[in-house]
């Protein structure tokens, strides 16, 4: 079971769909337990419970890509006119989401876990190891001074779906391509990571571009420890069944029937179609074999072979809905086709200026920095003060989500977990004794509301006109002077239930 974040023993359940999982139950006497053992300074009553409840959402997926900004990857500004253009008149551009830090895992890890940055998952882990000295810090915390790899005591989101008898699966592209270099049978860890650990491969090769620091399961012994958890854990193409293990499916076949379609369905790319590398090492999905261009003119390829799967699949139509995000926002960058540096070859002069890093180091909804580090941002791009991973922009699109809108509701990694829970009416457990773990249980923490469910009756509606409503800033207006559906005007200690209020989205 799980108490504030603390996992004090496991037993099976059976359901439909489900696995074995943990059993969440909540005693005076675990209750006080973990209070001696340092558990959190938030109290129960500080998760106040409130009117607003999201819509009966059935199946979620997740799509993690790498290092833009809001103005990298939404405005227009690079070779990705399907996530720019195309998708947002199917949803809801949330134009201010943030990271919580720098860089990739710390960002990873807090989406699943509500576990702040911490130096090493900041500098993405390159030895794979055990965090230490692993011991409870206050909210929920854990001290992590060295290390990457959680104790078995820390519960993740997927820990939740379990004791909820709600099916999940992590999908990782090109996974297990190179036998050897990752596991693929144990949640693709590079190794074992007791001791000194083990190497930890942070870039592409041409036959594997899977990356370690990418996949949120590989961090957690309370996943990666259990065979029936890793079994969650996927290649996105599926695997064929081996002497010692029975053939795994795909994203593409899981999609054939709701029945086969995980509640919960986390995707990470490669290192070349999720935009991280500027010239990918292998395949990019354009057709060319001589094409390696990366970025996001690689990631806009692979978003337009898996949404139209996803937006087709029965489970979509049944009450679906997919986010688009970030991980961490990088500047701005001009270089043409791929925003990973300063373009200065302009024939002004004036036009070579450098890129403002300031909006990439920057935090929201009062992001705390945790008992590791004083700067989540690890003072990234030569900023000195680095509270957060920056704006990244987020899109969702689901039937309980008019097409074309716009939020610029603060939300951040934390109140991206915090949704998850609150979707899947995960309620006992967690930091705050009502679900919600780490950082994502802080008081005042705002949950997606009905600014993002914002068609609650969930009736089908036509895609918006396209560049409607002010969805895209590169032909007329910037965001900060477009239009929004809803700004960000609750303040106080009250904020978080007014906001979510009948009415309170405008």
């Amino acid at each position: 079971m799980t108490i504030r974040g603390i996992r004090l023993g496991r037993r099976g359940t059976t359901g439909k769909g489900a696995r074995p999982g943990t059993v969440a139950t909540l005693t005076a006497t675990a209750l006080a337990a973990t209070a001696l053992v340092g558990g959190s300074s938030v109290s129960p009553a500080a998760a106040e419970s409130h009117t607003f409840r999201p819509p009966k959402i059935k199946h979620v997926w997740v799509i993690m890509l790498e290092n833009k900004s809001y103005e990298a990857a939404f405005t227009g500004l690079n070779q990705n006119s399907y996530l720019w253009k195309t998708l947002p008149q199917y949803g809801e551009l949330l134009r201010q989401y943030y990271g919580t830090g720098h860089y990739s895992l710390d960002n990873y890890i807090s989406a699943v876990s509500g576990q702040a940055p911490a130096p090493d998952t900041q500098a993405d882990c390159a030895q794979y190891k055990d965090v230490s000295p692993g011991t409870p810090a206050p909210d929920g915390q854990v001290h992590a001074t060295h290390g990457c790899v959680y104790p078995n005591s820390v519960y993740t989101l997927f820990n939740q779906l379990d004791d909820k008898n709600l099916s999940w699966k992590a999908y990782m592209q090109d996974l297990g391509n190179t036998p050897g270099r990752e596991d693929v049978n144990r949640c693709g860890i590079p190794g074992d990571p007791s001791g000194d650990g083990v190497p930890a491969p942070g870039g592409a090769t041409a036959q594997d571009q899977y990356v370690v620091k990418h996949n949120p399961t590989a961090w957690f012994h309370s996943l990666i420890d259990d065979p029936q958890e890793c079994a969650q854990v996927a290649p996105l193409d599926g695997r064929a069944a081996t002497a010692d293990h029975a053939a795994v499916s795909g994203l593409a076949e899981d999609l054939k029937s709701a029945d086969t379609t995980p509640a919960f369905s986390w995707i990470t790319p490669n290192n070349c179609s999720d935009a991280h590398d500027t010239t990918c090492k292998g395949d990019n999905l354009s057709g060319d074999p001589n094409n390696h261009q990366g970025g996001l003119y690689a990631s806009d390829r692979f978003l337009e072979k898996v949404i139209p799967q996803i937006m087709a699949s029965p489970a979509f139509q049944d009450g679906g809905m997919i986010d688009i995000t970030f991980d961490e926002a990088f500047p701005p960058y001009k270089m043409y086709g791929n925003s990973s540096s300063d373009y200065t070859g302009n024939q002004d002069p004036k036009l070579n200026t450098p890129t403002d890093t300031a909006q990439s180091v920057v935090a929201c909804c009062n992001e705390l920095p945790g008992p590791n580090t004083s700067q989540p941002g690890a003072q990234a791009f030569g900023q000195d003060t680095t509270p957060g991973g920056g704006i990244t922009g987020s899109l969702l699109i689901s039937r309980y989500i008019k097409p074309g809108t716009i939020s610029d509701q603060p939300y951040n990694h934390y109140s991206f977990l915090r949704s998850m829970e609150d979707l899947f009416r995960i309620d006992q457990g967690g930091t705050d004794g009502h679900g919600h773990l780490g950082y994502a249980a802080m008081p005042g923490l705002r949950p997606f509301g009905p600014d993002v469910y914002n068609n609650p009756g969930g009736k089908a509606m036509q895609p918006a006109a396209l560049g409607s409503n002010g969805v895209y800033s590169a032909t007329g207006q910037q965001p900060q002077d477009q239009p929004a559906e809803v700004e960000p005007d609750f303040t106080g200690p009250a904020a978080a239930n007014d906001s979510l209020l009948q009415g309170a989205g405008k």
